[in-house]
This record gives structure tokens, C-alpha cells and sequence, in this order.
């Protein structure tokens, strides 16, 4: 097999780098003495909590973000938690979570003009007791409280990559 031969199948199976970049609005769903809890849930025929513009559906067919869940501490205005669920589509009675096959890395622009925070390697964010990417860490914590702002809602806009 000739050099051009093996850069050809090497190029095909590395795959295809696909982006999608959304505007996310939570919605305060809970303020109580230990937290605030910010929250998008997409439920049967997208009603729910908060919104997500444009659905992550219309680029890959067969995938949904149904939750994204920020937990803010209300003494230190810090963040304590983030989460993110994928769904199959069509969605299956119940819905069960799943892992996101390719997702290669997370953006979560700032909401203050501040540089974008980037997980390169959401994979090993993956909670299988939970089934979500549990993408809390004291980088992001520290970031979010500089970078994202919020009062009745919190609203960023969120990019994903992933291969296919």
C-alpha cells in the first residue's frame, strides 16, 4: 500500500470534526440556603425548564441535550456542580441518558467578555453511576465566577465538538 493509500484510510478513520454552538438559558429552578440551582430540561415536546437555541438535533439527528444543571453556592457566588445529558432521538419511553460517542471537547463562552472555558477531553468527565458528563472542577468554579453572570437565569452560549 503506497503512502497516499495509507494517509487516505488513516484520514478516514480519524473521521470527520463536526461543531455545533447553541444559546443556552437557565432557569433559576431553585434558591434555597445551600444553593441556587440553574436549570435546562428539555421534557416531552420540548416543554420544560429554560432554552436552547438551536436544538443540538438539527445537526446530529439522533441526539438531544435534554439537561444542562449549574449549582451555584449562595455565600460564595461560586459554582458547587455542572452537568450535562444526552438523550437518544427519537426519544425512547422512558428516556434513558447515554454517553456521547465522539464528543471530543466543551466550550462554555463568558457572558462578561472574558476568554471561553474549554474541556478538550469531556470523556473522562463521564459519570456512569449518574449516566451524565459530570463537568464540575475547581478550573471551571474559579472561571465561571469571573466569566458568567446571572440573576433570574443564567445564559451562555455552549459549543460542542465530536467526530463522526
Amino acid at each position: 500500500m503506497g503512502l497516499s493509500s495509507k494517509l487516505i484510510l488513516a484520514s478516514k478513520k480519524a473521521g470527520t470534526l463536526v461543531n455545533w454552538q447553541g444559546d443556552v438559558s437557565l432557569t433559576l429552578i431553585y434558591a434555597g440556603v445551600d444553593g441556587y440551582v440553574y436549570d435546562y430540561t428539555r421534557a416531552y415536546q420540548d416543554e420544560g425548564e429554560g432554552s436552547l437555541f438551536p436544538l443540538l438535533q438539527t445537526v446530529k439527528s439522533d441526539t438531544q441535550i435534554y439537561n444542562v444543571t449549574l449549582v451555584v453556592d449562595t455565600i460564595t457566588f461560586m459554582l458547587t456542580g455542572a452537568a450535562l445529558y444526552f438523550y437518544n432521538l427519537p426519544e425512547p419511553a422512558p428516556p434513558t441518558a447515554k454517553r456521547f460517542a465522539g464528543l471530543s471537547s466543551l466550550i462554555i463562552h463568558s457572558t462578561t467578555g472574558g476568554e471561553p472555558f474549554t474541556i478538550s477531553d469531556v470523556q473522562s468527565c463521564w459519570d456512569n453511576t449518574n449516566m451524565c458528563y459530570d463537568l464540575f472542577s475547581e478550573d471551571l468554579a474559579n472561571w465561571g465566577y469571573t466569566n458568567l453572570s446571572a440573576a433570574g437565569e443564567l445564559e451562555f452560549t455552549l459549543e460542542l465538538e465530536w467526530y463522526e
